[in-house]
């Protein structure tokens, strides 16, 4: 005898265990669904700094630019010479309205080929001095604010990098990140060329100071420990939240101090130096060969770090990644502490749960062991009143209640049943079935399905009161035509119409029969449209496959419900056919069989040699245009054409097929067959297959277009 358990007992251990698992299961949900939330934060955080940064960055240099154009376009329509008065007083006022207005602009300044400049620059002490060099002489003059002059001796502008850039390659850009001289600072230069019949004639620059960037960067509201920098190409820091872009290097004291930039590898920030590192060697090189953009997760040994990153392009040439760094503790810190709470919160819960427990599993064993008793006794067939004893106590648990109520019902029910009928009477009375099995024959049948365009894009717009409404008048149009040439109406699968034809002898009658449905219920959709319209509804499209081909017909179902249909890979077939209406375009498409039944009597097209599931050696697909007598000469010669390019197209001869499927797009621009087809020819051009008999597979096609 197996070995038994009170029920006392086994309601304990199951609620507790319940309570152990209900914790363990809901602190792992809460930790992923957390951890999912957090790589979520974490995403979105990213992309919205990077968006911040990259159009902040956008704003900025596109001021430069804009500024520099400027100063060039001026000069390019008023033909000033440079050095000149006029060009002095004209681009003075123009210079210092743009140093006014733009603080992160240091200097704005125009150089002739032969190194003839004049500027105006920004004073460390306020005010701006005007900068002045001639032709083929070094040096730079400095006018201050007050008149007075400085002559700077080691100043060329030809051997500045704006002009070597420049005059190379005569169109506008951007200079590489540089340190600008005597501050502690990095800058580029933005330059604009004017050419002439004997090449550059003007260089209008802009310098643009980059420090502003390192304060942008270090007050975006990021997490508590994440860092942001920007580098360049070659990994060195153009801007960095932790303000460490350059250090200062000490040298003699006759030389004084001089800057050298920063490399991502060698920042201050700790975080910064691991993700540059980690990203380094997992593209194998500087940022030059990293991606795009993207996102990666590394560990490390602080708990893990979430790296982001964009490329940023200035112009062809130059280019910068934004990067971010946030650590995973900043991110999972508040889920950590919750799951925590939630283990404490579930370990009161037990135990303030097992003395609860104990309280209810003693309310049900005590009515159950009364009930086994009695049961015991029923089966003894001891079922009087005294048989049951005296101690029998009523449950306050409903359920149980109605146990013992019923099972005293019970026994007086069998008491006076046994007194009226053999129990093995009552046995056959339950046993026996006379209800019929249903059954199936072969026969042959032309097979319609069609299915709405897009139904579930019009699902979505209207309330539901409205779609119900558009549904059942395209419902009802649809039904109507099948009704009127004798179709059987299978059954609607959601917006979906099955429907079929049972062929009285050859299955010509009833393949006509259902082409005249399908040509018909698209004529009368035109005219649901044209009111759908008038009333704002959204006009509906139907795709319609045919075909012909042996079934099974007759009742399958239960024996309470039982339901009149058909069966086989014929029904599977005329499914497919349904669906790639919308990889050719079409509204109407048939099989082999259909077209070879009512060929004379409608127009078809011929399409493709395709090969779907319920058909895998293939066959041509028709489309279903219109009656033969209703067909036009455009009609007839398009179908001409195709089959004759379809016809080299199965032959191997892709070339020839492509072009003479262009000849429809000649036609009919908006020819969706041919245009498919051509792409297709255009593939297998390129990739000529091994082995070819002109059949496509299409089974993958008509899973993903719906």
């Amino acid at each position: 005898m197996k070995k038994t358990y009170s029920i006392r007992s086994v309601i304990l251990t199951l609620m507790i265990s319940e309570v152990f698992v209900a914790i363990i299961v809901t602190g792992f949900l809460w930790y992923s669904n957390g951890k999912s939330a957090v790589d979520t934060l974490s995403r979105n955080l990213s992309a919205e700094i990077e968006l911040r940064i990259e159009e902040r960055i956008i704003a900025v240099l596109d001021s430069a630019k804009l500024h520099a154009s400027n100063q060039a376009n001026v000069f390019a329509k008023k033909l000033i010479t440079i050095g000149s008065n006029d060009q002095k007083d004209l681009t003075l006022g123009y210079q210092k309205g743009v140093l006014d207005q733009y603080p992160q602009i240091t200097t704005l300044f125009t150089c002739s080929p032969q190194g003839e400049l004049f500027g105006l620059q920004r004073s460390k002490s306020g005010g701006y001095l005007e900068l002045e060099s001639e032709a083929g002489k070094p040096g730079l003059r400095e006018i201050l604010p007050d008149g007075k002059a400085i002559f700077i001796d080691d100043f060329n502008a030809t051997e500045r990098p704006w002009y070597k850039e420049s005059m190379a390659k005569q169109r506008a850009g951007w200079t590489p990140v540089y340190h600008f001289p005597g501050v502690p600072q990095l800058g580029m230069t933005s330059y604009e060329v004017i050419e002439g019949q004997n090449g550059v004639e003007l260089i209008s620059g802009c310098d643009l100071t980059l420090g502003p960037l390192n304060q942008f960067l270090s007050e975006l509201n990021t997490s508590e420990h994440s860092e942001i920098v920007l580098l360049d190409d070659e990994g060195a820091l153009v801007a960095s939240s932790a303000l460490d872009s350059f250090t200062e290097v000490k040298a003699t004291e006759n030389e004084g101090v001089s800057y050298k930039r920063v490399l991502g590898v060698n920042s201050q920030a700790p975080i910064i130096r691991q993700a540059v590192d980690h990203l380094t060697r997992l593209h194998g090189g500087a940022p030059s060969r990293w991606a795009d953009k993207g996102t990666v997760e590394m560990d490390s040994e602080d708990g893990g770090i979430y790296i982001s990153w964009l490329t940023i392009n200035l112009d062809e040439e130059e280019r910068w990644v934004s990067l971010l760094a946030i650590p995973r503790s900043d991110l999972t810190m508040e889920v950590s502490q919750r799951t925590r709470y939630t283990a404490i919160a579930f370990l009161i819960l037990i135990l303030i749960t097992i003395p609860l427990v104990w309280r209810t599993a003693e309310g049900i064993t005590r009515p159950v062991m009364e009930l086994n008793q009695g049961l015991d006794l029923i089966s003894q067939f001891k079922i009087t009143d005294s048989d049951m004893g005296q101690n029998f106590r009523p449950s306050r648990l409903r359920e149980l209640n109605e146990m013992q109520s019923r099972m005293h019902s019970m026994r007086h029910a069998l008491t006076s049943f046994e007194k009226y009928v053999p129990s093995r009477v009552v046995r056959k009375l339950v046993t026996e079935d006379k209800v019929a099995v249903p059954g199936m024959e072969e026969a042959k049948a032309c097979i319609f399905f069609s299915d709405i365009v897009g139904f579930t894009n019009v699902a979505e717009t209207l309330d539901p009161d409205q779609l119900v409404k558009l549904g059942g008048e395209y419902l009802e149009g649809m039904s109507q035509q099948i009704h009127q040439h004798g179709g059987i109406l299978d059954k609607f699968i959601g917006d979906a119409i099955m429907a079929f034809w049972i062929a009285e002898l050859d299955g010509k009658r009833v393949t006509s029969k259902a082409c005249h449905t399908a040509l018909l219920s698209q004529q009368s959709l035109k005219v649901l449209r044209e009111d759908w319209l008038k009333r704002d509804l959204p006009a509906l499209r139907a795709r319609i496959g045919l075909h012909t081909g042996p079934v099974r017909v007759g009742n399958i179902g239960s024996s309470s419900r039982l339901n009149y249909t058909i069966l086989g890979d014929s029904v599977n077939l005329a499914s497919r056919l349904e669906g790639i209406n919308k990889i050719y375009g079409t509204e109407i498409i048939t099989s082999g069989e259909v077209q070879e039944i009512a060929g004379n009597e409608f127009h078809f097209r011929k399409l493709d040699q395709v090969a779907v599931k319920g058909r895998r050696k293939g066959g041509a697909i028709y489309e279903l245009v219109c009656l033969s007598e209703s067909a036009t000469q455009h009609q007839i010669e398009i179908a001409q054409i195709h089959e004759s390019a379809l016809d080299e197209y199965i032959a191997g001869n892709f070339d020839v097929a492509m072009n003479t499927f262009r000849k429809l797009q000649d036609l009919d621009p908006e020819d969706k067959p041919s245009k498919l087809l051509i792409d297709r020819c255009e593939q297998l051009v390129a990739q000529p297959p091994e082995e070819w008999n002109g059949v496509i597979s299409l089974d993958r096609n008509i899973k993903d277009n719906g």
